[in-house]
């Protein structure tokens, strides 16, 4: 007798998991039906939210009804998916530090081959913190020049977000000086951010070696300030000169060719494995001696290629650190997964920031 009720669980177990697949194949079949009439909407100039239209859905279904699925159930059940086919007609939306026109506008644009809504923010903590309050689905930042190193601000907002690394991107820089005029001698001031800055230290000290300089959120925000005074140069992108009708003093001013940004898009995707994975990680170690050497001994014992290691002092602890490490694969492998654990085990705290496709690397333009 046990027996048989023990087959008769596993038989209606067994119909149980055909269900939900059915049920699973029919909620993304609704949700592909969702987007299409998102599109037609957008053609149209309908509005996204209709009350009345999913009011009617949910009193169909109510009147349709048999049970056992009470009323409360039904309402819970439609209005998520009802939600979330709403959420996926809503247009791709993109933050970038802005104003439009800045390296990272561009980086935005060409990896998402300039589809979807682009969101400019004043800043990298509001890029991310858009992201976090889902009112953007991603922002893209930089994080790291082959010239000058690491963006440490953005490190540092990782501290302070929960948010998913889902891509990376590779964008060649050439920076330009740009006026009003374009003659050199009516420009008193420079005005930049601060990487662009660094990368044409030499080049300024050797043209304009006596004119101020001024550091900016953005490159794209120095052209429109030198748009509006003919004493201000602003070093930053061609696109940013024609955006805001400014002239080229002089083009290619960086100190070394083949200057390389790598940008990250964040977003509270979790990408799945593509065989060409990075990961990203995040831990703080105990301020002892040799704590950071037993918290990578495992990346070195596993075999696995560390690219990248980085370190952020904490806000709050003097003389203690956050390491940013970059290793091949994704967290999901096993031995990418059982080592992240090992890291963990040596580790004060630790946070996998993403797993996301290695980017195609650019080649230096020596030109």
């Amino acid at each position: 007798m046990k027996e048989k009720k023990e087959n008769d669980l596993g038989s209606l177990r067994q119909q149980i998991d055909g269900i939900d697949a059915k049920i699973l194949d029919l909620i993304n079949h609704r949700l592909e039906i969702g987007k299409q009439v998102g599109d037609i909407k957008k053609v149209t100039g309908s509005k996204i939210l209709d009350k009345s239209r999913e009011s009617k859905v949910i009193k169909n279904l109510l009147e349709m009804n048999q049970g056992p699925a009470t009323k409360e159930l039904l309402q819970y059940i439609f209005n998520v998916i009802i939600t979330a086919t709403r959420e996926i007609q809503r247009p791709r939306t993109v933050s970038f530090l802005g104003p439009q026109a800045s390296y990272t506008h561009i980086a935005a644009l060409r990896h998402f081959n300039h589809f979807g809504d682009f969101l400019e923010q004043p800043n990298l903590y509001e890029v991310f913190r858009q992201v976090d309050r889902n009112e953007s689905h991603f922002g893209v930042v930089p994080i790291e020049n082959s010239t000058e190193g690491a963006v440490n601000h953005t490190l540092d907002l990782f501290t302070e977000f929960s948010l998913n690394i889902c891509a990376e991107h590779y964008e060649r820089i050439s920076h330009d000086l740009i006026s009003l005029t374009g003659d050199p001698a009516d420009v008193k001031t420079i005005i930049s951010h601060p990487q662009p800055i660094a990368q044409c230290r030499t080049w300024i000290r050797n043209r304009f070696g006596n004119v101020k300089m001024i550091e900016t959120s953005s490159s794209s925000k120095a052209a429109m300030m030198a748009s509006e005074d003919k004493s201000i140069a602003a070093i930053a992108s061609r696109q940013a000169a024609h955006l805001y009708g400014l002239l080229t003093i002089e083009s290619k001013i960086e100190d070394q060719s083949g200057n390389i940004t790598r940008f990250l898009v964040i977003g509270k995707d979790r990408p799945t494995p593509t065989g060409n994975d990075r990961t990203s990680i995040m831990f703080a170690t105990p301020h002892l001696p040799g704590s950071l050497f037993k918290a990578l001994e495992p990346i070195d014992r596993a075999g696995l290629n560390m690219l990248k290691l980085e370190s952020r002092p904490k806000r709050h602890q003097n003389w203690s650190y956050y390491f940013f490490v970059d290793i091949a694969g994704h967290h999901t492998e096993d031995a990418v997964s059982q080592t992240i654990e090992e890291v963990r085990a040596h580790a004060l705290s630790l946070k996998i920031l993403g797993s996301y496709p290695v980017a195609e690397k650019l080649e230096a333009n020596h030109d």
